[in-house]
């Protein structure tokens, strides 16, 4: 339902810009990197609702889930993971050792350096957590056909490897740099 929405929605505005004469407008309007952004916005909104009343931004249900997976301890390496700045991380774990989520601890193999543990609070959040995903996956794949579910789940699984860090994160370049204390 989602994605059905969310390409009519572009779809429309494709055809208003070209009714106008706006062919960069069209070009971009159609592009696989907007209509993608306009879904994940969609989506995020969805699961945004969903978590309403935890205190919880996706964001930071990323980073439970990370920290829950065992991907990544220190907060350095939550940001490579997460393709976000490590200010960003600073911020959001902040807020988690706030809600009780996760507590910082002193690394056993380097005194100087912490790592972030989840707590069972973290864990009872991480389970609306899922609960909210699982939801809004269900909804997004009822609006498709069969041909299209399997069409997402390959795409899906192709894409995963464009996204999979390769390098440590430049904290100027890194997605929500910007604005460290938004959390979302």
């Amino acid at each position: 339902m989602i994605l059905y929405c969310n390409i009519m929605f572009v779809e429309e505005e494709a055809d208003e810009a070209s009714t106008s004469g706006g062919e960069g407008g069209e070009a971009i309007l159609s592009a696989a990197c907007f209509r993608l952004g306009v879904l994940g916005a969609r989506v995020t909104r969805s699961f945004s609702e969903r978590m309403d009343g935890t205190g919880l931004t996706p964001k930071q249900v990323g980073l439970l889930a990370v920290v829950d997976a065992g991907t990544a301890r220190s907060q350095r390496e939550i940001a490579f993971r997460m393709h976000v700045a490590p200010s960003l991380v600073v911020s959001l774990v902040d807020r988690l050792v706030d809600l009780g989520a996760v507590r910082r601890v002193r690394s056993p193999t380097d005194r100087r350096a912490r790592t972030i543990e989840i707590t069972a609070e973290g864990r009872r959040l991480l389970a609306r957590g899922i609960d909210a995903a699982r939801e809004v996956d269900d909804e997004l794949r009822a609006g498709l056909s069969p041909v299209g579910r399997s069409a997402l789940e390959t795409f899906l699984i192709e894409s995963a490897e464009l996204i999979v860090p390769t390098q440590p994160v430049d904290s100027a370049r890194a997605v929500g740099s910007a604005d460290p204390s938004s959390g979302s």
